[in-house]
């Protein structure tokens, strides 16, 4: 009977075990994106709406992926550095800013994009933000707006501008003592003053997919390296058993 060892049984346990949970990870995040893009894609069947058709659809309505043509003006004293952006493996920031529709006295926070990084990173970059009134083309965003960011982020300074490490669009309206709405905004036209560059979903579900199944076959490849080592290892101590019991021939007998 082939005794399996402890140490290595365990250890292909384990591998196992892992790999299927970061492949069932990887599905999981593969069907958020593609619910995600699906929701964009429905959002997007709506056509471009202005402010004033934003404002008749149901408020429990996910704005994300709505595309709306604004005229209003900027805030242009007043903008955020979203810091630790990179465009063509170029640092730099993000541009935000408040924008206020037409006859809103609400605040739309819009990412209008991407600047360079000054040398020295103790210098902020000087962003001429338009102060005539203007029109631009966005697309909404609503939900997680902070994303990835370390615990005890960099907290913004006095003064404007102001770099920050996340999106928080309350301590934002506090920073600028303005009311803003609950969701905001990225420009899709190109700007003098800034690049867009916003991907709703970086990262598409079919490369999620592909990491479940490599995932998936780095378990299978564990198991069959064990079962084959195992084989292997019965193979050679069940050959040593039969060698042990093959009954020696006496040599008396062929003196007869």
């Amino acid at each position: 009977m082939l005794k399996l060892p402890v140490i290595s049984s365990s250890l292909v346990v384990v591998v196992v075990v892992v790999c299927i949970g970061l492949a069932n990870w990887q599905w999981q995040r593969a069907d958020q994106k593609q619910r995600r893009l699906n929701n964009i894609e429905r959002m997007q069947q709506k056509g471009v709406l202005s402010w004033s058709g934003l404002t008749l659809l149901p408020e429990t309505l996910d704005k994300t992926g709505l595309r709306l043509q604004l005229q209003g003006k900027v805030q242009s004293e007043k903008y955020w550095l979203l810091d630790n952006r990179t465009l063509n493996g170029r640092p730099g920031y993000d541009v935000l800013a408040l924008f206020y529709p037409t006859g809103s006295t609400l605040g739309l926070l819009v990412n209008f994009g991407w600047v360079a990084q000054e040398l020295s990173r103790s210098k902020l970059p000087q962003v001429q933000l338009p102060e005539q009134p203007l029109s631009i083309t966005v697309q909404l965003k609503q939900g997680d707006l902070a994303g990835f960011y370390l615990p005890g982020a960099e907290i913004a300074g006095r003064g404007w501008p102001k770099r920050i490490q996340f999106i928080d669009i309350p301590q934002q309206a506090q920073q600028s003592q303005a009311q803003i709405v609950d969701f905001m905004a990225y420009a899709v036209d190109k700007d003098s003053f800034a690049q867009p560059h916003y991907q709703p979903v970086i990262m598409p579900p079919e490369k999620h997919l592909a990491y479940a199944l490599q995932w998936l076959l780095i378990a299978l490849s564990a198991v069959l390296v064990f079962v084959f080592a195992m084989r292997h290892q019965y193979q050679q101590d069940n050959g040593r058993v039969m060698k042990k019991k093959r009954p020696a021939i006496n040599s008396n007998i062929w003196k007869k």
